[in-house]
């Protein structure tokens, strides 16, 4: 098919189509108005939000607190050996060599990190569709019927990499340009290195492939899964021990997951979801609608779709990341390419982009129940304070506790505390003596009972901080107790006990 030109109101340009079903570009100032405006509006969204004091209450602790330290995770948790390898050498990396240029503490890698993760997710949409605004369009509408979902991308954690790495993938996917088979084979090995160096889980990007092979493309899927396996043999051998590493996160992964039959055991993105319905319906709407105007069946055919509707369905049925992580930034994508196709040949696209614009900043910038105003270290202990010291433990010490936040908080304020923490961020990490206690309190049982074989095991340099939620101080025979703030109590050997 030949190149076509017209002339197309409000954009003052010319449009071409291209052959092979590839679909419309755009020139003049009415696209560069749209890009501009756009882009502005993705860098405001996480600048906005950091700008509250944000800091999620999780891993982007962890993670800039263990890049301050020079230690390997065994010198900072007791857990089973198997499983305190780091998952995520080049994250860690990456951010020590950010500590070393600019100086910055565990506030300014956290900050850093909620920044640099959310943009590349915003940023990384925009080679994929023919329409900036479709994208941010796409984006805000399904945040503002899932708050949780603008939340999930601003966490500063590397997932958000394998998310865009399997979005990519099929993203790319869409074009069948012989032409570009080499760079797109280049591109997709890279994306799968530096997933798996940075994040790890590189089993999940195996999605990608297994989808297209379901979708009749055989041929297609063996190069995209030849060109991930040596990407992820690359990235392996970045961190120095290519099949430890590589068998060590499946291990972590039976570890977390096969363990425990109880989901209060595991952390609230490994239970099933449940989600809304209305994102779901809102990506078949706009689908609907593309398909009115255009009639491309092609459109259903995609395997971002089919993909984006499984990981959905299994986020729902089992593990709610598949929804959060997979099944939203597949689903926003087709759902650009439906508004790619939707509003083909409109006129006045800067008007178009300021809509979406305005619609992304709706879905992103409002403090709904207060989303944005959790600072994840606020009521912590920091034990350059005197007056909190004595409640963390001694150097060399163990810190016993039944919450997760506690290690977020205190490794975060005391990157450098000469301590380690009997439960980290994964109960899955832990000894099976240590499990058991833990999944004792969980269950509700009375902490004077469950805690005992912790009791006994205690040093004068430990500390045991309970979060029991109440003014009232645990009941466990042993140990003395004082207050750590909110419901935390912080107990220790009575002074002369060995």
């Amino acid at each position: 098919m030949g190149r076509n030109r017209l002339d197309l109101p409000g954009n003052q340009g010319r449009r071409v189509i291209r052959g092979g079903g590839e679909g419309l570009e755009y020139s003049g100032p009415g696209n560069r108005t749209a890009m501009v405006l756009v882009g502005i509006a993705f860098l405001v969204v996480p600048l906005a939000i950091i700008a509250r004091g944000y800091l999620p209450p999780d891993d982007v602790m962890r993670h800039a607190a263990f890049a301050m330290t020079g230690r390997a995770w065994g010198d900072v948790i007791v857990g089973r050996p198997e499983a305190l390898f780091d998952t995520s050498p080049g994250w860690h990396l990456f951010l020590r060599a950010v500590h070393r240029v600019t100086g910055w503490g565990p506030e300014g890698l956290a900050t850093f990190s909620i920044l640099e993760l959310a943009l590349l997710f915003m940023l990384s949409g925009l080679p994929l569709v023919r329409r900036w605004e479709s994208w941010a369009a796409a984006l805000g509408l399904l945040f503002l019927t899932d708050g949780v979902l603008i939340q999930r991308i601003t966490l500063g954690r590397p997932f958000v990499l394998t998310s865009v790495t399997v979005m990519v993938l099929l993203g790319a996917s869409r074009s069948r340009d012989a032409g570009s088979f080499g760079r797109r084979h280049a591109v997709w090995l890279c994306l799968a290195a530096l997933s798996t160096w940075i994040h790890g889980s590189w089993y999940l990007m195996l999605m990608a492939p297994g989808i297209l092979a379901l979708s009749g493309r055989g041929r297609e899927a063996l190069r995209m899964a030849a060109a991930l396996a040596a990407g992820v043999l690359l990235g392996a051998c970045l961190t120095g021990h290519p099949w430890g590493y590589l068998a060590g996160h499946i291990g972590h992964l039976r570890a977390t997951l096969g363990q425990t039959t109880d989901p209060r055991d595991l952390v609230m993105e490994l239970n099933p979801g449940r989600q809304s319905l209305w994102p779901l319906a809102l990506v078949l709407a706009a689908g609907g609608c593309a398909l009115a105007r255009t009639r491309n069946l092609r459109l259903l055919r995609e395997p971002a779709l089919l993909l984006g509707l499984l990981t959905w369905f299994l986020g729902y049925a089992r593990v709610w990341r598949f929804y959060m992580d997979f099944s939203f930034p597949l689903l926003a994508l087709w759902m650009a390419w439906a508004l790619d196709e939707a509003l083909e040949g409109l006129p006045w696209r800067w008007a178009q982009a300021l809509a979406a614009c305005a619609i992304l900043l709706a879905g992103t910038l409002p403090d709904r129940h207060g989303r944005w105003s959790v600072n994840g270290a606020r009521g912590g202990l920091d034990a350059r304070s005197p007056a909190q010291a004595s409640l963390l433990p001694d150097p060399g010490g163990i810190l016993y506790s039944n919450s997760m936040y506690v290690f977020y908080q205190t490794f975060y304020l005391n990157p450098e505390g000469r301590w380690r923490y009997i439960l980290a961020y994964e109960p899955g990490m832990m000894r099976g003596e240590d499990l058991a206690v833990y999944q004792a309190l969980m269950r509700g049982e009375d902490p004077g009972k469950a805690v005992l074989p912790w009791v006994a095991r205690m040093t004068p340099r430990d500390r045991m901080i309970l979060d029991v939620r109440t003014s009232r101080q645990p009941s466990v025979p042993g140990l003395v107790w004082a207050h750590a703030g909110g419901g935390r109590w912080s107990g220790r050997l009575p002074p002369g006990a060995s």
